[in-house]
């Protein structure tokens, strides 16, 4: 076991020595410009992967003073190098900005040091200390909120809507992959019957996760899966209580800091951090006691290595990582410069060919169904697109597919795509300037007076170039109609 937390805490310090690297060009270049993402190219994931070995440092950095007594090699560089890694650790996630990561690695780092302590009987905790603790925690807690407000208040958003959708699938839920899509329709709902506030509307998105895996297993399996997650969770903390192991508090810490982060990000939906998830799950759950024979200890890692395996490989072919699906996103990823290019007529045939291997990847159905617009094909490109809207809440799908069918001349239909895409995202300008120039189409001055009005009043949550474009051509639009009603 020892080994095994030699090459987590190696591969973590490899993982460390890249983002070290990465906080040196925040620190020349400005947050901007930089994120600390080591291998992952996403500093959210990354900083799970951290996080989530740092109880397992933290606990070995504890025995330094230990470390001349100690008989064995492999214990001594354990020691050392979780040192290392605690400390750099310590300064990269400070760095990352990832508030979860921060959340799991107190409570986690917390709890192995409150374990070594009652281990330890001439070492006791004062209650002033532990009060002094408690309130420190909570002020870090308000910290943590304010320096990101629109980021947490968007997570309490996504958690608020997520309890509508519960309510409609409470016992199978919406199906695997499909929270994007029923998150979608739900906020649509939602702010459609003027339900949300102002600030709401401001901070709404297309998340792709609920950002609490706990009520993403919720929405997508319902009552069924969430029990079977307690049950494995409530199984894992049950060995731990009974099991007589040296390796159960470092576990245990891990798996805490797993079970912390994994309410307030998404682990298992990143491959490299959901593989070590359950890497650790798996541990936790055959942790051998130490008074076990040696041939029944053999029997439980061969049984930990089997399924391992299969677990591991059900998680990468699930990421499209393994086989034909792997091929096939290769080849989309050569595809997709004749994309943004807008060579479409080149390359439709190729999306259609990569259909039967990615017809659940959202982004893959938005290009396929954007090439079969460009190309003519409007009513097959709404029907990808509409596939597509399965397995994501983003109101550009309804945008491609409410342009269609305008140019099909079925206006009213286009209208409803247009509206639904508005109420999915309240501060988007884009779908008024859609139905600005619909009824512009249709004639009716009168509705396209009232869209530039709220096109120029509306305020955007990031200004850019598009936002500036469309702003300018409400209010050319605007006195096109003036200039209109003063002739008449």
């Amino acid at each position: 076991m020892q080994l095994i937390f030699l090459l987590l805490i190696l591969l973590g310090i490899y993982e460390l020595g890249i983002g070290c690297f990465q906080c040196l060009g925040v620190c020349i270049n400005s947050w901007s410009s930089q994120t600390v993402c080591g291998t992952f190219n996403n500093p959210g994931p990354y900083s799970i992967f951290i996080v989530i070995l740092l109880p397992i440092a933290f606990f070995y950095a504890l025995r330094i003073n230990s470390l001349c007594n100690e008989k064995r090699l492999i214990s001594k560089v354990v020691i050392i190098l979780s040192l290392v890694y605690f400390v750099v650790s310590i300064i990269v996630l400070a760095v990352s900005l990832s508030r979860a990561s921060w959340l799991a690695g107190i409570i986690s780092c917390g709890l192995v040091l409150w374990l070594t302590i009652r281990k330890n009987r001439e070492l006791k905790i004062k209650r002033k200390y532990v009060i002094i603790a408690v309130c420190s925690f909570i002020l870090f807690v308000g910290f943590v909120y304010k320096i990101k407000e629109n980021s947490a208040d968007g997570r309490l958003l996504i958690w608020k809507i997520s309890t509508t959708i519960m309510k409609e699938s409470f016992i199978c839920g919406v199906g695997h992959g499909r929270f994007p899509s029923a998150y979608g329709e739900a906020q649509e709902i939602y702010f459609r019957a003027k339900q949300g506030t102002k600030h709401e509307e401001y901070i709404a998105g297309a998340p792709e996760f609920a950002y609490n895996e706990y009520i993403q297993v919720l929405v997508e399996y319902g009552i069924i899966g969430l029990l079977a997650l307690i049950l494995v969770i409530g199984y894992s903390f049950y060995h731990l209580r009974f099991v007589n192991s040296p390796y159960k508090t470092p576990l245990l810490g891990a798996f805490s800091a797993l079970l912390v982060v994994s309410f307030f990000s998404y682990p298992f939906h990143n491959l490299y951090a959901c593989l070590l998830a359950i890497f650790i799950m798996a541990l936790v759950i055959f942790l051998p006691d130490q008074r076990y024979s040696q041939k029944k200890i053999n029997i439980i890692y061969t049984v930990l290595s089997l399924s391992l395996g299969f677990a591991f490989y059900i998680v990468c072919t699930s990421f499209g990582t393994l086989g034909n699906i792997k091929i096939a996103y290769c080849q989309w990823n050569i595809l997709k410069p004749y994309f943004n290019a807008g060579r479409f007529s080149e390359i439709v045939k190729n999306y259609k060919t990569l259909y039967p291997y990615l017809s659940s990847d959202a982004g893959y159905l938005f290009e396929y169904g954007q090439c079969l617009s460009r190309t003519g094909s409007l009513a097959e490109s709404n029907q990808i697109l509409q596939k597509g809207l399965c397995y994501s809440g983003d109101p550009m799908f309804l945008n491609i597919i409410g342009k269609n069918l305008q140019k099909m001349g079925q206006y009213k239909d286009a209208e409803e795509m247009f509206y639904k895409s508005y109420y999915r995202i309240p501060h988007k300008i884009y779908p008024l300037y859609l139905l600005m120039n619909l009824y512009e189409e249709q004639g009716k001055d009168d509705k396209v007076r009232l869209m530039v009005r709220r096109i120029i009043m509306q305020k955007e949550k990031i200004t850019s170039l598009e936002t500036m474009y469309i702003k300018k051509k409400a209010k050319e639009k605007l006195k096109e109609i003036a200039l209109k009603t003063y002739r008449k």
